[in-house]
């Protein structure tokens, strides 16, 4: 499992997704399930950020785990910051709103996620799949390269 401690900051987004994508890419992961996996992952390290406190020694944990059927992602912050509150699915969005889908998104693209809090710690996880190439996948990528 590979694991980062990375600053609570908007900044840290963008160089998790990049580290992670780099991995996959490498592992001659399926585009899908590197271009799912950097969503996923941008969703859950930005409301880290944005609703999450610093862990005591400072930042957020991030992790991640490939297998043959997923790739696991684990964030985890200092806890409840002061707008965190019970992730819940919204009722209805608005198509124009800035924000408000973005677990929803991580519901639609991944096979399970969840979230643990207690009082020191939150932890938010989600089981990204991984697809397989057809061999018309494998054929055009070749062909590409």
């Amino acid at each position: 499992m590979r694991s980062l401690l990375v600053p609570h900051a908007p900044t840290s987004v963008s160089l998790v997704r990049h580290r992670c994508v780099d991995e996959l890419r490498a592992r001659g992961m399926n585009p899908v399930t590197i271009d799912d996996t950097a969503l996923v992952l941008s969703e859950l390290v930005g409301n880290a950020v944005r609703h999450g406190r610093p862990l005591d020694g400072g930042g957020v944990e991030v992790r991640w785990e490939i297998s043959g059927q997923a790739v696991r992602i684990e964030v985890r912050d200092g806890g409840r910051g002061p707008l965190r509150h019970e992730a819940r699915l919204p009722v209805r969005g608005s198509a124009d709103a800035e924000g408000g889908r973005g677990l929803a998104i991580v519901a639609m693209l991944t096979t399970s996620w969840g979230s643990a809090f207690d009082a020191e710690e939150a932890v938010v996880w989600a089981d990204v799949p991984v697809v397989v190439a057809t061999a018309a996948q494998r054929d055009e990528e070749r062909q590409e390269a």
